[in-house]
């Protein structure tokens, strides 16, 4: 690594001089993911690839010149021992704590208010099991503070912001009685306060709600005390009403719902009588359902994003025997899929997030261990990128929130202990 100092590469060097590849030369960069270009002169003549897991941070200080490093340009810094490290990046990525919640949490739900602050709601906090505590992250201060609780504890619920500010959280299961639940309940920024409203007709948790055009939300799918749901409902803001629409053609939980340009909702993959790859489009002026292209791979526990190109990003998951590092994408223009380019790493239960620039973020996630690597999809070229900077924390089941300053906040999650701590990018 870089110094404090900006010179010296530190790192155990027990590889035999075979195991080393040579860098691209004529770039000076290497090829395999997380790793760097160093001159090594007891081995090779030639720079060589060395994994930044060799890397000790025991021994040098913490990345510091990569916070001066220009867009697409190539540094080298000369060391004490005449080593050059040459390091091609697109951008200075950083990552640093900010203040933790006041809860551990997974299977929470975060929303960003209008002002700019983002609610964190319920979730599972451990031995108290599933909660209704309520808090609120301040990018201004950096910290959290508790608000008022919901109604009803809750985890794989779901909350959407509605066109009146106010935000709708629906279903979830209910710690009072380890069912599900029918209930929904509006919280109100302005007076920071909860109240019920009328029930969805159904019990569901592991469902997904999206807002339409229309400002009406699009509540589909989930597990009851029934069984999986392939039923949908709508809720309306303006009358507070919640009215059936029709129904998806398969039940399905753990799956994905997004509203696209022409104002449709995609809904894929999942998990219903097997894992699923089908995928189904809801029409807003019919109220009805039709099949569309299936996914390559069946796969639940994995996420869609909305690219600016109106495509749409399906990365990760799991297909109930492998964890999932592949990734496609939808073209509504065709209704059909195409393999792109897969992630370095399998994962599923991580979370994605389109960025201003109009990459993709994919952080944390579940697969052979949890993860605290990151990666960018450049939709332009379908490549993804690693950096060797990690999030400061591995996490799973945690929540990635975009703000209104371009920073992206992680809260909670899981790994080998449940998580409070938040950090950004």
């Amino acid at each position: 690594m870089v110094g404090s100092d900006n010179v010296g590469v530190c790192g155990f060097l027990w590889m035999s001089c075979s195991q080393y590849d040579l860098c691209d030369s004529s770039s000076n960069t290497c090829n395999k993911p997380e790793h760097i270009c160093v001159q090594h002169p007891r081995c090779h003549s030639d720079p060589v690839c060395l994994p930044v897991t060799m890397i000790d941070q025991r021994i040098c200080p913490p990345l510091k010149a990569l916070d001066t490093v220009l867009p697409n340009t190539t540094t080298i810094v000369t060391t004490t021992e005449t080593t050059t490290i040459t390091t091609t990046t697109a951008e200075p990525r950083n990552w640093h704590n900010t203040g933790s919640m006041n809860f551990t949490r997974r299977d929470h739900v975060a929303t960003l208010l209008r002002d700019g602050q983002v609610l964190v709601t319920g979730g599972n906090i451990g031995t108290l099991g599933t909660t209704n505590k309520v808090e609120l992250y301040d990018p201004a201060s950096e910290m959290w503070t508790l608000t008022t609780s919901m109604q009803q504890s809750r985890e794989g619920h779901t909350s959407s912001l509605l066109p009146n500010n106010k935000v709708l959280i629906t279903g979830g299961k209910s710690s009072s009685s380890s069912s599900d639940s029918s209930t929904a309940e509006l919280y109100n920024p302005q007076t920071k306060t909860w109240s019920y409203i009328d029930s969805m007709k159904y019990t569901r948790q592991s469902h997904t709600a999206s807002v339409l055009p229309n400002g009406k939300v699009l509540v589909t799918g989930g597990y009851s005390n029934a069984g999986i749901q392939n039923a949908a409902e709508l809720y309306d803001p303006f009358t507070d009403i919640w009215t059936t629409t029709g129904s998806m053609n398969q039940s399905r939980h753990y799956h994905t719902a997004t509203v696209l340009l022409n104002g449709k909702v995609l809904v894929t993959g999942g998990l219903g009588k097997n894992y699923l790859k089908s995928a189904e489009l809801y029409d807003p002026t019919t109220g009805t359902w039709t099949m569309t292209g299936s996914m390559n791979q069946a796969r639940h526990y994995h996420t869609a994003s909305l690219l600016k190109n109106g495509k749409v990003l399906v990365t990760g998951g799991w297909d109930g025997g492998n964890y999932l590092n592949s990734a496609e994408l939808y073209d509504p223009s065709t209704e059909t899929w195409s393999v792109t380019g897969s992630m370095h790493y399998s994962r599923s239960r991580h979370a994605a997030s389109v960025l201003p620039n109009g990459q993709v973020v994919v952080t944390g996630g579940s697969g052979s261990e949890t993860q605290n690597r990151v990666e960018f999809y450049d939709a332009s070229t379908g490549i993804w990128t690693t950096t060797y900077e990690r999030m400061n924390y591995a996490r799973h089941s945690h929540t990635a929130t975009l703000l209104q300053n371009g920073k992206l906040l992680l809260a909670g999650g899981t790994s080998t202990i449940l998580l409070k701590s938040a950090e950004l990018y």
